[in-house]
């Protein structure tokens, strides 16, 4: 068998291919142990032999059966998250580490943690989980941690911490698919004639017409938007308008608004605009123009502004919103009920499901297929309907 030295490590094929590396640690009391790593190619393996060299010589090797699911899950969420995920997908992690591991299982090794525990870990959360006020996690709050648990378990097993990963022998609580509330065509056609002289008139139109989820609606900035009064006039999605909690801890600061790229990848896109919506949106930018002129306030490039020329707060566009349906005695849903109104209205009017898929920014028909089945059982059932006529 050819060893290749490689400083303290070493690297070598077995006799069945798989390709293995070798360290050597020395314990407290002076006396060598060697730590051994696998894969399947050389470069993997080379990775992982020099990954474990620097944390001996930095100090920062822990052996792993005195690991602890919270250790780890700061050791991940750092190495194998920031810069990767969102921020605003890391913020919620870091919630989920500190407030619900830490305090209950964030003290059990690695080497210990079985499938009993998570599960009734889970249980224990579903029921009594919430920090504020009584009662237990949403299933949606469940769902994202048991993703969390269980994506960082797989990454323990890949850097051989653990034999398994005991999130796939455990059930979370199921998803409760909630009904989704859109305006009928009355409804929305009496909405549209407020729309006018509404604060927020030209940004619900805007988003009835192009399905904008509200950050990436309230996150547009005018450099993506592209008119041709003469042709077709679009706008592109590149980034959304979040607010997150402030990672300085010490900042008396608890939340922060911050621009960030759209949900997925996906997201990313470019949406046609009628050309009535596109005139629309041109008088608004004459007439926001103008306003911001007048007030003295700089203009900071978005399409949308609060009325002191800023960023306008998810939080309070979505409560301008239901003060206007409840205002002109409109039936009040959220406002991601308007996505929901431009897929309706889209299927409706004949649009094919892939086509819509683009458009509202899904990593997959699948998922469009899901949230909107109710509107193509419908449309099968008149297609279906149609073809009495060649009976007669």
């Amino acid at each position: 068998m050819n060893k290749k030295a490689n400083n303290e490590g070493s690297i070598y094929k077995d006799k069945n291919g798989l390709w293995r590396g070798a360290v050597t640690l020395y314990c407290e009391n002076g006396v060598p142990k060697r730590k051994y790593v696998s894969g399947k190619t050389k470069h993997e393996v080379t990775e992982k032999v020099n990954k474990l060299l620097n944390e001996v010589k930095y100090g920062n090797y822990t052996e792993p059966s005195k690991i602890t699911l919270y250790e780890w899950m700061n050791i991940w969420l750092d190495m194998y998250c920031r810069g990767v995920l969102k921020q605003t997908t890391v913020i919620n992690y870091e919630t989920y580490i500190e407030k619900h591991i830490k305090p209950t299982i964030g003290n059990i090794k690695l080497c210990d943690l079985n499938p009993m525990i998570v599960q009734r870990f889970y249980q224990e959360k579903f029921r009594n989980g919430k920090l504020i006020g009584k009662g237990g996690l949403s299933p949606k709050t469940m769902h994202n941690l048991h993703t969390m648990i269980h994506t960082s378990l797989d990454k323990a097993y890949k850097m051989q911490y653990i034999n398994r990963n005991i999130a796939d022998f455990v059930t979370p609580p199921k998803l409760v698919k909630h009904e989704r509330k859109y305006f009928t065509v009355e409804e929305q056609t009496e909405l549209q004639k407020y729309l006018p002289n509404e604060r927020i008139g030209m940004a619900v139109l805007l988003d009835l017409y192009t399905g904008l989820r509200m950050g990436e609606l309230l996150g547009l900035p005018w450099k993506n938007v592209h008119f041709d009064l003469n042709g077709t006039s679009y706008i592109k999605i590149t980034q959304a308008l979040s607010r997150i909690r402030n990672p300085d801890k010490n900042s008396p600061q608890k939340t922060l608004l911050i621009f960030g790229t759209p949900k997925t990848s996906y997201s990313v896109r470019t949406i046609p605009l009628l050309p009535e919506i596109a005139q629309k949106l041109y008088a608004h930018r004459l007439e926001q123009e103008r306003w911001l002129s007048e007030n003295g306030y700089p203009d900071i490039g978005l399409v949308f502004v609060s009325q002191n020329g800023q960023p306008i707060d998810p939080r309070n566009f979505q409560k301008t919103f239901k003060c206007m349906l409840k205002r002109h005695n409109i039936r009040i849903i959220n406002f991601h009920g308007i996505r929901h109104t431009f897929a309706t209205r889209s299927l409706e009017s004949g649009m094919d499901i892939k086509t819509l898929s683009r458009l509202l920014g899904h990593s997959s028909i699948q998922i469009s297929l899901d949230l909107y089945a109710h509107v193509t059982d419908q449309l099968q059932l008149e297609h279906i309907s149609n073809l009495e006529m060649f009976l007669k």
